[in-house]
């Protein structure tokens, strides 16, 4: 389930806009900016609601420190708050926010605010998801190619010691046995690198698919 960091520090925002988000939403809460801060960057959550007029720190101040850091600048974070004026919600937009919310809180209104940002966010990382595999299979084609150059030299200069060589003491030949053993579980893992789309994989968080390497090593994982 998605979760939603409330930060205000009025105890009768915080139980409206809980009760409105609770039934499809984890709810944290909040009552200052800074604690705010320190529960978004030690566990991100996927949305924050955060109040502008607050002791110690403002909204504003927190959503250009949440913007700032690594940790919580793809936070998407509504304002919700009693200003109404024009140059409120510029200097809100300005700092960071990603959207705007004006007191009195409409219930669908909020819900339909919270599933945009929230499926925006997820999309936003699939598409960064789906680059950096592009990028990785782009690179593979070009690890593999390089790899392959030398070991197909490998591979000759031991067979023309097998077939120039046949007086070879028996641990030489084993020796050289040993090492065709090693350049085929190599020749192996290349193959499984160069068909990373169907091969075996892993799934880790949101979906993202690693390449199990294992499967073609021979040796169990640990």
């Amino acid at each position: 389930m998605d979760r939603v960091l409330i930060i205000d520090d009025s105890k009768t925002a915080q139980a409206v806009l809980s009760g409105i988000l609770e039934p499809e939403y984890l709810i944290e809460v909040k009552d200052d900016a800074l604690s705010g801060i320190a529960a978004a960057e030690s566990d991100p959550p996927d949305l924050i609601l955060l109040d502008i007029h607050m002791p110690d720190m403002d909204g504003y101040e927190a959503c250009r420190i949440l913007k700032q850091e690594e940790s919580t600048r793809d936070i998407p974070i509504i304002f919700i708050t009693s200003l109404d004026s024009e140059d409120e919600k510029v200097r809100g937009f300005e700092a960071g926010a990603d959207d705007y919310v004006v007191k009195p809180v409409y219930p669908l209104e909020l819900i339909a605010r919270a599933r945009a940002q929230i499926g925006a966010r997820k999309a936003r990382l699939n598409a960064l998801a789906m680059e950096r595999m592009t990028v990785f299979k782009e690179m593979t084609v070009t690890l593999c190619h390089e790899i392959n150059n030398p070991l197909t030299t490998v591979n000759a200069y031991l067979h023309l010691l097998q077939s120039d060589f046949p007086g070879l003491s028996k641990p030489a030949r084993d020796i050289i046995s040993s090492i065709q053993i090693e350049t085929r579980r190599l020749s192996e893992i290349i193959s499984t690198l160069a068909n990373a789309t169907t091969a075996a994989t892993t799934i880790y968080q949101r979906d993202i698919k690693m390449i199990d390497l294992s499967s073609c090593t021979g040796k169990p994982r640990q």
